[in-house]
């Protein structure tokens, strides 16, 4: 391989490692947001709880009824009892972890061939 395709190679191995990083934060992100869903959830038994609102801080509130909204896509919701709301949620924290899994296992590739490259390149350099 030439010098100038390991380079080339190594510019796209670079962006394509910040792309999976950056997936790889909104994930985790997204991770926090389903585990603080599912304890709110769980805490939530008639009468008052405090309830997460972002950056923090906490609403202290009392739930009407036993029906959550939980999001399906698209900005659409779907109301489900409590106990099915919390199990949704929580199969949707196994499949993200499942998908932060893999996306740490890409970066480990995208790594290991960065790591061939440069060991390609220096055998070029001599």
């Amino acid at each position: 391989m030439k010098q100038e395709e390991i380079l080339a190679n190594a510019r796209l191995y670079n962006q394509q490692r910040q792309l999976v990083e950056r997936e790889l934060e909104k994930l985790m992100y997204s991770l926090i947001e389903l585990n603080n869903s599912v304890m709110t959830i769980t805490g939530m038994k008639g009468e008052s709880s405090l309830v997460p609102i972002g950056g923090g801080a906490f609403v202290k509130a009392k739930m009407e009824g036993d029906k959550v909204f939980v999001p399906i896509g698209a900005g659409y919701h779907a109301e489900y009892p409590l106990k099915e709301a919390g199990e949704e949620i929580a199969k949707r924290v196994v499949l993200t972890e499942k998908a932060i899994t893999r996306l740490r296992e890409e970066l480990g590739k995208i790594d290991h061939e960065m790591a061939h490259l440069e060991e390609e390149y220096r055998k070029l350099k001599g």
